[in-house]
């Protein structure tokens, strides 16, 4: 199973982003994207205001975070290998010293167009701290973890 969760935390590209969303009276779970890097144990996502939960996460709504193990790559797509956890979340401001650095190592990983939408104003970047979760790696194979490393800290056998 550690095998299976750095495999996971090493090859997934993009964080999901579950978020309780109320606009205009209206709640909704909204779900989205964002590419992401990890560094010491932190995700680092750089996205847009334009979409609900990014404007969930500045008004500091509660979120929940996953990684699903690509379907391609998959040996069993009923069990796919996945890790959903919370996380403290702040966002760092354009004048905060880490910004261009972490901007940069973003484009590293994911391409050019981050220097395209570094600039755009509609883009705020975050730095999630995770504090704890669930790893499932497969059928009967669901742990708890706990902390940005994602340390097994029991193995669930009850619903």
């Amino acid at each position: 199973m550690l095998k299976k969760r750095d495999r996971l935390l090493a090859s997934a590209k993009t964080l999901g982003i579950s978020v309780l969303v109320d606009e205009e009276n209206v709640p909704f779970a909204d779900v989205g994207y964002a590419p992401f890097i990890r560094v010491e144990g932190c995700f680092y996502i750089y996205s847009s205001h334009l979409s609900s939960h990014i404007r969930a996460l500045i008004n500091g709504s509660e979120a929940r975070f996953f990684l699903i193990e690509d379907e391609g790559k998959s040996t069993n797509i009923w069990a796919r290998v996945r890790l959903k956890f919370s996380a403290d979340v702040l966002e760092l401001a354009r004048d905060d010293k880490r910004f261009s650095s972490i901007c940069s190592q973003i484009g590293q990983v994911h391409g050019p167009v981050m220097e395209m939408i570094r600039n755009f104003e509609d883009f705020h970047l975050f730095e999630i701290h995770p504090r704890h979760g669930t790893l499932v790696t497969g059928f009967a194979q669901a742990f708890s973890v706990n902390g940005p490393a994602f340390e097994l800290t029991k193995h669930l056998r009850k619903s």
